[in-house]
């Protein structure tokens, strides 16, 4: 008889947990079965950021690190063997602008606040802040990003003219705290025009005399701390300032500044209180950098170029006619023909779809970023590729440029004895329906989503959105739990909890006709557990089943009344 199991306790609710990922952990004291002491993909071909290809090789993967890749090469008898044939290698894509939750330190509200000489944390002048100490996501909370290749990434504290300094961060799987990601805890100063909150510096003119302002003032604090330590006679001790400390380095070329600026004229700006100070610049966002290209090529200036592309709004590209090949093969609208207001937006998202390929040619370092975690590099990268930036361009303004630029500029290459941090994919990297099976960030194997999430198959009959009460049924015990989904055309996502049962995330969800695919990733510490499973929708009824690394399970649950979706 199937005996019910109430989550009432913690430590038994865990082990039911592990059970259900790892059914044949039940002798095992219910701990997570160590990964296999090596990897190994027979058969597959590898592209180097440098365009080289090595097609049928075999790779194995040991202790972090590539242990071999080449022809010929004997698969140890201990390596786990992966899906090879057919696949591809390619170097971890690094995201030079990327997004990770940090908890910066608020204001308190304006109150008290003069206006004309507010505290510097109302202005957004706190360059001293490293990105560093205020991380809130652990490598856990990276699964998406390394599900969508991104092993790599510079992240900043932004809001405000000088909110502080990036960092650069590895994405490994597997951390105890937050700051076992960074690499680089000093990557550079971010910078951009934006004005204080309610109160000086608000103006552009205002920000800009700010900056200049307060380097001269770093300035003088320098000679003030040096004259002390030559002869401290007749004069008291100077107090520390960490900002001016970060300025100072910044003024001295030993501290890259980020600065945020799209249009043409900012960038001048930019470009001429680097001159006038002496800091070291790179533009980041860079819509309009494609009209500042001489400039920025003839001093060196790397671009860290947003494929955060805005959305159109009065141009239909489908109708319109695109010079880089972005025009559909339907009815041709000639520039002539389009209104003024659609006329104008499709020259400017031409125009910024076509920089990447503008700057290069140009000679200027270009990185593809997602803008702050808002665009999608590989799209983004597909888009600036109709519009002439060439593959291996591409290529490597996704890999070694940025991370170079991040200051980790050996985690792109392959090679044995280099750091297992690579990406599997199922075709080309730019190709639309490829997608990405395996990402190893040191030797630590991430498995991407089902190609299914993203489409394909029979057009979706049904529609999961909703809360649906579910009972589990594994190992002779039944689990009981809410599951809520959300779809979203022919994919879903969502999470499940119950009781103490916690929170688990339902990730990569397809749906074809009636039948779903789908992935449950339950946290455990500082791992996670992922258990494959497939269900059938019936009206308000779903059933289905699932599998973990060493066992099954199955489910059925019933949609509450009133909830979302049902019958399409």
């Amino acid at each position: 008889m199937m005996r019910r199991t109430p989550l009432r306790n913690p430590g038994f609710n865990l082990a039911l947990l592990a059970l259900l990922a790892f059914p044949a952990m039940g002798a095992a004291q219910y701990e997570e079965p160590p990964p296999p002491a090596a990897y190994a993909l027979e058969n597959v071909t590898v592209v180097h950021a440098d365009g080289r290809k090595e097609a049928g090789v075999t790779i194995v993967v040991r202790r972090g690190l590539i242990q071999a890749l080449g022809l010929g090469i004997e698969v140890p008898a201990d390596a786990l063997v992966l899906e090879g044939d057919s696949l591809m290698i390619y170097p971890g894509l690094v995201d030079a602008h990327g997004d990770l939750e940090l908890d910066l330190p608020t204001l308190d509200g304006m109150a008290g606040v003069l206006s004309w000489d507010p505290p510097r944390e109302a202005q957004g002048f706190t360059p001293h802040r490293l990105a560093a100490h205020y991380l809130a996501a652990g490598g856990a909370d990276l699964r998406s990003e390394r599900n969508a290749g991104v092993i790599a990434a510079g992240v900043y504290p932004e809001g405000g003219m000088a909110p502080g300094q990036g960092a650069a961060l590895l994405f490994r799987k597997t951390t105890k705290t937050p700051r076992d990601l960074v690499v680089q805890p000093r990557l550079g100063l971010f910078f951009s025009f934006q004005g204080g909150r309610g109160g000086y510096p608000s103006s552009l003119f205002a920000v800009i005399a700010h900056f200049r302002q307060m380097f001269e003032d770093a300035a003088r604090y320098g000679l003030i701390m040096s004259e002390y330590a030559r002869n401290p006679i007749g004069m008291t001790l100077p107090r520390w300032d960490p900002d001016f400390e970060a300025l100072r380095d910044a003024a001295s070329g030993n501290l890259p500044v980020f600065f945020l600026a799209d249009d043409d004229e900012d960038i001048r700006r930019v470009l001429s209180l680097a001159d006038e100070i002496g800091f070291r610049p790179l533009i980041v966002g860079g819509e309009e950098a494609w009209q500042v290209a001489g400039e920025l090529a003839a001093k060196n200036i790397p671009v860290l170029l947003s494929v955060d592309f805005p959305s159109p709004i009065d141009w239909d590209p489908v109708e319109g006619e695109g010079e880089g090949g972005g025009g559909g093969d339907d009815e041709v609208v000639s520039q002539e023909e389009l209104e003024p207001a659609a006329a104008r937006e499709k020259e400017r998202l031409e125009n910024a779809y076509a920089t990447a390929a503008r700057l290069i040619e140009a000679g200027v370092r270009v990185a593809l970023t997602s803008g702050g975690g808002g665009g999608d590099l590989r799209e983004g990268a597909r888009k600036a590729m109709e519009y002439g930036l060439s593959e291996g361009d591409a290529l490597r303004a996704l890999t070694t440029t940025p991370a170079s630029i991040l200051g980790m500029p050996h985690i792109t290459t392959l090679g044995p004895g280099m750091a297992a941090n690579f990406i599997v994919t199922n075709g080309p990297l730019f190709e639309e329906e490829t997608r990405i099976r395996y990402t190893f960030v040191e030797g630590e194997l991430e498995k991407g989503r089902k190609a299914g999430a993203s489409g394909g198959g029979e057009a979706p009959s049904v529609d999961v959105s909703g809360a649906w009460e579910t009972t589990l049924n594994t190992q002779g015990m039944e689990m009981a739990f809410t599951m809520t989904l959300t779809q979203d055309g022919s994919s879903f996502s969502g999470s499940m909890s119950g009781g103490e049962l916690g929170e688990a995330q339902i990730e990569g969800g397809a749906v074809s006709g009636n039948s779903l695919t789908f992935t449950i990733v339950f946290s455990m510490g500082t791992e996670s557990l992922e258990v494959d499973s497939s269900a059938t929708v019936t009206g308000d009824r779903m059933s289905g089943s699932g599998s973990g690394a060493m066992g099954s399970f199955t489910f059925t649950a019933t949609r509450r009344p009133g909830a979302e979706g049902g019958i399409r």
